[in-house]
């Protein structure tokens, strides 16, 4: 009887490592397999799209969470503040009333075999990221008055390649075009340092596919 629970019991640790195998380290950090597919579902439900695991998309969802844990990493080092529970309550109630509201939210994660606390714990993650980018980014970025009359002769010289009638006037256009430039030199910033900060810490990949 003994030898027959340990042959169960080896055979349940064979399971747990094909279904939950170390995916990637990240420093001190672990992204697991079902971490991965978990985002993937995540992603999936809220841009309702069905799954797809393929490659690209694993290798898409790792990297997400890998830029999270750097993110959570450099926001405990600089003290930043965190997005509190009612932060997220009020985030996650705009994904519900945007979904239908409780009972076919209900459906949709059932349907992607998802829960609300993984929902809230990726929103989370999401908030944090935002929350990040405000206070690290945002408050540097300059947009001058230069760089939006260049972004506006760029825009009449599309518009004239496929409009027949006057494309809009500059002063129409001026805060949408400067509001485009803050969040594209926004994007430009945090993509530079996340590249920075990928280069010093240490991240191995243990699912070599996904490298």
């Amino acid at each position: 009887m003994r030898t027959l629970s340990l042959i169960v019991f080896c055979a349940v640790l064979d399971q747990a490592e094909i279904i939950d195998r170390l995916a990637v380290a990240v420093g001190n950090r672990i992204i697991t397999e079902l971490q991965i597919d978990e985002e993937l579902r995540v992603t999936a439900m809220l841009n309702h799209k069905p799954v797809v695991r393929s490659l690209e998309e694993r290798r898409d969802a790792a990297d997400r969470l890998v830029e999270q844990l750097l993110i959570k990493q450099e926001m405990d080092l600089s003290r930043y503040p965190l997005p509190g529970p009612a932060d997220v309550g009020k985030y996650l109630k705009q994904i519900v009333d945007s979904n239908g509201g409780t009972a076919d939210f209900d459906k949709m994660l059932a349907s992607y075999n998802l829960t609300v606390e993984t929902m809230r714990r990726h929103l989370e993650l999401q908030l944090m990221e935002l929350r990040f980018i405000d206070f690290r980014f945002r408050p540097d970025t300059v947009v001058s008055d230069s760089d939006v009359e260049a972004a506006y002769q760029r825009q009449v010289a599309a518009w004239k390649q496929s409009h027949s009638e006057e494309p809009p006037t500059f002063e129409a256009s001026r805060e949408t075009l400067r509001a485009m430039l803050l969040e594209e030199h926004t994007d430009a910033a945090m993509n530079t340092w996340l590249g920075e900060s990928r280069k010093r810490v240490n991240i191995v990949y243990l699912d070599k596919a996904l490298e």
